[in-house]
This record gives C-alpha cells, structure tokens and sequence, in this order.
C-alpha cells in the first residue's frame, strides 16, 4: 500500500487532480472560480482525508498532488485543513461536530485590514468584531473562518460566518499569481463571531509555524508540474543540455519533497518541540530554493515557452513565486537557526531525534 492509499482507499486520485489541472487556466483567466474544484475534492472523499492527524506524509503527499493541479486549489485546500487542525485541537465537542471536513469549506484568516481586527465587545460567550481582514483566501467560496483578533494572553481565534457578499471585496486582489484564490478584504463591524480556544492558542507549537511544511508540500507539487513540463520537451526533443538540466531539476525537486515528508512526520510526532518546528521551517526554505532554482532551470529548457501566455508553464511559475512570497521569512530562518544552535545533538543527528 502507497502512503497516499493510507487516506485515500478506493478514491480515483488521479481522476481528481486530472479535472482540476483541466480547469485551471480558466480559473486562472476569471471565467469560474474554484468552487467545483473544492466540491470535487469534498465529495471525492479528499478533503476528509486530508484531516487526518494520523497519516501526516500521506497528507503532504496529497497536498503535493492538489498543488502540482493547481496551487490556487491547494492553497484553499491547505487553510480549510489548516482550521480542522485548529478546531479539533481547540474547539468544543460541538464545535468539532458542527464543522466536519465534509461539510461546508473552511478558512484561517490572518492578516489583518486597515483598520486591524479587534474584539469591539462581548455578546454573552460570543464576541462582536470590528475591522477588518485582508488576503482573505477562498471570498465566496469559504463558508466558515477561524480569524485572529489580538487579546489579553495573545491570539484569540474566533469562528465567523464568511458568507455575507456585501462584507467581502476581492477587487484589490490585482496579482500576476494565485489569481484565482478569490483573496480580498472582508469587512467584520458588527459580526458575531465564537471563540475557539483560549488566547495564546493559535501560537502553539508544533502547530503553528510547524504546520508550514503544508505549504512547503504545495511548492513542491508546483515544482513538480514545471519539472514535468521539461520533461516532455526532454521527450520531444532531447539534447546533452537538456537531459542535464533535467536530472538536475528532478533529483532538487525529489530532495525538496523528502525534506517536506521528514517535517511533517516529525511535527506529528508525540512531544514534537522546538527542533521539530526547525525541521519544518528549514524545510520551507529548502524548498523555496528549490522552487526559484527549478524555475531559473526550466527556463533555460524552454526558453520563450515559459512565457507564453496559456501555456502551463507560464501559469505555474506566476502562481509559485506568488505563493513563495510568505510572512517574515528572515523571522523563519534565524529562529531556525537559533535551534540548530540550542539542539544538544552536532549537525547530523538534530533531526534524527526530533
């Protein structure tokens, strides 16, 4: 049995991402959006699958499948798993039974708007919100999202009804990548919302910044499509160059995903702490050098065909080094290596005991 069969027994995986890979380039162009991508994903059983704490290579596995389809997908794909994370941890018994995998799509909103999100008051065991949030992923298509609003002890997470058009503005959303994640502002004066968790929850390791190698899993899977697209035209037209940069690009997107799979086992791992979240962060990085070397690559192989408006390539690289572009990267990578610093094992061992 394959990792990927551990979450997804008896689902045509490949029949899965196939329809969303055809249907990317008009998600990409505006003419639909990406609700029967995730409607696909849900009823196929994916999504579920996707939940499951249990199975954590598996899961980036399947991550890498949606991005190497379309990175806009996984991106939603990735939050709406990102909040079941969030609620089975630190949500209620109801909470956990109201929002279910299968059910309604699910969002992590975290960037805050001008002005910020903050709790303007408390409705009984309810909060009302005011401000606002922006590069909210999923506008239309996300029915329920955790937000963070600041408060005594550190974050607070609060589940928010995300279904109210007159509140979402996805006009400001002028990118060259990731177009068609429907990311824009949403407006929270006077909406209810229910806390989830206590403050200071959301910063939880290994669950937050050790959760980036779901991230990370999607670059890879974008990786993996440009690396694909080179080697057909390895296939085509083959040459000593060619087929050079070819196994290089191969053997650096190979390396990336391995690294991405050690993280994600070891943040999932029992007592996972401070080196484990390392892992996961230096993973990210790892493979956005990766990512950017691949891409410089493939570019050489193709030449003028990665720029080619509607081609493939051409949409995945717009949508890779958009999606690269994540919060305090500097912040990831010295706290890394702080770790690597602080772990009591040399070089070589850190992780083989995380």
């Amino acid at each position: 049995m394959t990792r990927l069969a551990q979450i997804t027994p008896d689902m045509d995986t490949e029949a899965v991402m196939a329809r969303i890979a055809a249907r990317a380039a008009e998600a990409d162009a505006g003419r639909r959006d990406l609700a029967e991508d995730m409607a696909d994903l849900r009823d196929t059983g994916h999504l579920d699958a996707l939940s499951r704490p249990d199975a954590p290579v598996a899961a980036a596995t399947l991550l890498r499948r949606i991005g190497r389809a379309n990175l806009s997908v996984g991106r939603l794909a990735e939050g709406h798993m990102n909040a079941l994370a969030l609620i089975r941890l630190y949500g209620t018994a109801e909470q956990r039974e109201r929002h279910r995998a299968s059910g309604p799509l699910l969002g992590v909103w975290g960037a805050d708007g001008d002005p910020p999100a903050r709790i303007a008051e408390r409705d009984s065991a309810r909060f009302v919100l005011a401000g606002g949030k922006r590069f909210a992923s999923g506008l239309g298509i996300v029915g329920t999202a955790i937000v963070t609003v600041p408060a005594e002890g550190g974050t607070q997470l609060v589940l928010i009804d995300a279904t109210d058009p007159a509140r979402a503005d996805a006009s400001g959303w002028q990118t060259s990548g990731m177009r068609a994640t429907a990311s824009g502002s949403f407006r929270l004066d006077g909406l209810r919302g229910d806390p989830l968790g206590a403050p200071g929850d959301y910063e939880r390791e290994p669950h937050f910044e050790g959760g980036v190698w779901r991230y990370a899993a999607l670059h890879v899977g974008g990786l993996e499509a440009i690396a694909e697209a080179v080697r057909q035209a390895a296939i085509a037209k083959a040459s000593e160059a060619q087929l050079h940069r070819l196994a290089r690009l191969v053997a650096m997107t190979h390396a990336a995903r391995l690294m991405v799979e050690a993280a994600a086992e070891a943040s999932a791992a029992t007592g996972a702490g401070e080196t484990a979240v390392a892992l996961s962060l230096a993973a990210r990085e790892q493979v956005e050098e990766a990512c950017l070397r691949g891409i410089a690559l493939a570019d050489r192989a193709l030449g003028t065909r990665s720029f080619a408006t509607g081609a493939t390539v051409e949409r995945v690289r717009r949508d890779l080094g958009f999606f690269l572009r994540q919060a305090n990267l500097d912040g990831k990578l010295e706290r890394t290596g702080r770790a690597i610093c602080d772990a009591p094992a040399p070089v070589g061992e850190i992780w083989g005991t995380t």
